[in-house]
């Protein structure tokens, strides 16, 4: 974090809104008797403090974290004045509705780009049945923070909001008192086992490539497998968070701590932004590792950018994008030739598309329209989807899906929860997928996940254990 010293703007805003009460049982918002209150100052902070408040932070029920690929825009949310659980995992008209109401609610004297909501939805294919892992998070978790940190356009800003009077006249006075106190980070533990089912993962794959051989109509399917790590003391979240930022930069981070579950993304690939009415986008497909030096990298990434079994894999994403958009948006621009975008371990096929959202569209039909991507899903996904269900053994969850922010102005962004992993106390469960096509061969498809579960490992090996 580029920080320095803390102070307070001279300026404060307080306002009063009706707080949604949500009804996780039927997935309803009702209008409430209480008052919600929000007051928002300019701070800086050092690293150090920062550090601090967030490792404070991580132990409470509901923490979430939203980084933009260069950290220009971040959102952190502590704690929750409301919280919203999908009952179906693409609510995608559930979730918009919710933010609407609550921006309907909102007083005039406050901006609603200053208030988001945080979480994501669930990957969804017909007929999934449900990981018993994933628990509260199965259909998607979204959160109305109760402290929120803004960070954008060089600004950082502390929000809060409460149901109630504030405690104190002193914003940060009530941010401190309302996060745990510090707790030293446990003994380091080395990783114990690793589980996954590569041979059978192998057999599918073969199933898939038969498939597409066969069938003229289905062009591509994305088959995602699982790698289970324990070890014997529950994993530091706050050492995972620090260990997410060292390690993996130029990509998403995103976080999302309920109760004793945590998910955690070191994507590369956005799902979607809007501002106002501009609309930004990317298809991401077809992978190759980093080089252990400049030249051998740039031979890796020339060679994918001629490899006509990835050309094709990605020309299929961008095309869908496009078909995609084409009801919702004006004035799609995107380059002729891919490009490539580049993580810490891997290198994929990159083309950046913008557009001009039609009056009717928002942040949420775009999603919508959006997800899944021929990157995570398949094409055309009304053949994929249901393979993807009949061969894949565990459920998705907010693996592959959009996850990221949307302020009550509706403005937003959402990423691709890919390179990421749900970890419990002790177990964390690592996830990888390949996009099978007609060319695709089955032992190369394992070592190209083995690959993608490299980001996620390499937070497991180098934190420490037990908060």
């Amino acid at each position: 974090m580029q920080v320095g010293c803390f102070f307070y703007s001279a300026e404060k805003i307080v306002v009063n809104y009706v707080l949604v009460a949500h009804n996780k049982t039927r997935n309803q918002s009702e209008k409430s008797e209480k008052v919600l209150q929000a007051r928002k100052t300019k701070v800086t902070w050092s690293a150090a403090q920062w550090q601090q408040y967030e490792s404070r932070g991580v132990q409470l029920d509901q923490y979430a974290v939203f980084e933009n690929t260069d950290q220009t825009v971040a959102w952190y949310g502590f704690g929750a004045v409301a919280t919203y659980t999908p009952s179906s995992p693409a609510a995608f008209t559930a979730v918009a509705a919710w933010v609407k109401q609550l921006r309907q609610q909102l007083a005039s004297t406050v901006s609603s780009q200053d208030i988001a909501i945080l979480g994501g939805f669930a990957f969804s294919t017909p007929g999934a049945t449900q990981h018993n892992g994933w628990g509260a998070l199965a259909n998607g978790y979204f959160m109305l923070p109760r402290f929120l940190v803004k960070r954008s356009g060089g600004q950082t800003e502390l929000i809060e909001l409460s149901a109630a009077a504030f405690a104190s006249a002193d914003l940060l006075a009530d941010f401190e008192q309302f996060l745990p106190a510090i707790v030293q980070p446990g003994v380091e533990v080395d990783l114990l086992q690793q589980v996954e089912d590569a041979a059978s993962w192998q057999q599918a794959v073969q199933q898939v490539v038969t498939r597409l051989q066969t069938d003229a109509y289905l062009q591509k399917v994305v088959l995602a497998r699982t790698l289970m790590v324990t070890a014997a003391q529950p994993f530091s979240v706050t050492q995972l968070l620090l260990a997410l930022r060292q390690v993996h930069t130029q990509v998403y981070h995103l976080v999302l701590k309920v109760a004793d579950q945590l998910f955690i993304s070191a994507t590369p690939e956005r799902l979607v932004a809007v501002q106002g009415q501009h609309l930004a986008t990317a298809a991401v497909a077809g992978t190759t590792a980093r080089g252990v030096d400049a030249a051998t990298d740039a031979a890796l990434g020339a060679a994918l950018l001629k490899d006509q079994k990835n050309r094709a894999e990605q020309q299929i994403v961008v095309t869908a994008i496009q078909q995609r958009l084409q009801n919702l948006t004006t004035e799609l621009v995107l380059p002729a030739r891919p490009q490539l975008l580049k993580s810490q371990q891997v290198q994929h096929l990159y083309t950046p598309i913008t557009a001009k959202l039609q009056p009717a569209a928002d942040l949420f039909t775009a999603v919508a329209a959006l997800h899944p991507t021929p990157a995570l899903g398949g094409q055309p996904a009304a053949l994929a989807l249901p393979l993807i269900q009949q061969l894949e053994p565990e459920y998705r969850g907010l693996f592959g899906a959009p996850f990221g922010y949307a302020t009550l102005a509706g403005d937003g962004e959402f990423a691709v929860a890919i390179r990421s992993m749900l970890v419990q106390q002790q177990q964390a469960f690592l996830f990888a997928g390949a996009g099978i096509v007609a060319a695709s061969k089955p032992a190369a498809e394992v070592r190209e996940t083995t690959l993608k579960f490299q980001p996620m490992l390499q937070l497991l090996r180098g934190v420490d254990h037990a908060k």
